[in-house]
């Protein structure tokens, strides 16, 4: 059976998200965010940066969420989630997946400045920047949005999983409520059951590891 390695809310949710919306049978392996089992020597065995997610599929092994998506959308298309070699869209779904990433990549900068270095060595400067840079992820999707639900024309799929993580954690950090429709676009995501399935139980706000 396929195993998710996973920690809440963090960026292998976008799997577990995937994994929920397909459907499929696969088991759950849930880590705390801590370190000290990311990085044992057991965990690196399995992923050599002893980050998350990683999927063992047989004997076959896969990181990084977009590569993720990429395969199991490849690998189980009849759920629709992906959009195929001959599809008109590939490339635009390509697109969107490999965009999260832009936007998380932002949100990330300011989870460390905001929240795990030392107040003393944060700056100001980098605050200021990237929020700004967030913000100007998220006008993009405002922007690209229009009138539509989901990203692409033709509806949900793999890269609404992919940005909607991103737009959860970027939630935390700027005010989306600047930004209509993508906040209507998150509310969306979020009322999915395969969402609600994939953060933790009982959850009451956003990205409950954040202080």
């Amino acid at each position: 059976m396929l195993k998710l390695y996973h920690c809440a809310e963090t960026r292998s949710m976008r799997s577990l998200w995937l994994l929920n919306e397909l459907q499929i049978p696969f088991e759950l392996i849930d880590m705390p965010f801590d370190l000290s089992v990311m990085r044992s020597a057991d965990y690196l065995a399995v992923h050599p940066l002893g980050r998350v997610p990683c999927i063992v599929d047989g004997d076959f092994r896969l990181f990084e969420s977009g590569a993720i998506a990429e395969y199991l959308c490849e690998r189980y298309p009849a759920a629709g989630l992906g959009r195929l070699a001959e599809d008109a869209e590939r490339y635009e779904w390509l697109q969107w997946i490999h965009y999260s990433e832009t936007v998380a990549v932002h949100a990330a900068t300011l989870v460390q400045q905001r929240f795990f270095i030392a107040s003393a060595d944060r700056s100001a400067v980098v605050v200021k920047l990237e929020g700004r840079r967030l913000e100007k992820t998220v006008e993009v999707l405002q922007a690209s949005l229009g009138e539509r639900h989901y990203l692409l024309r033709s509806g949900f799929s793999a890269a609404d999983i992919g940005v909607g993580y991103s737009l959860h954690l970027a939630d935390r950090l700027i005010t989306l409520a600047k930004f209509p429709r993508v906040l209507q676009y998150l509310e969306r995501l979020r009322a999915r059951p395969a969402f609600q399935a994939s953060i933790p139980a009982g959850s009451v706000r956003p990205i409950a590891w954040l202080p």
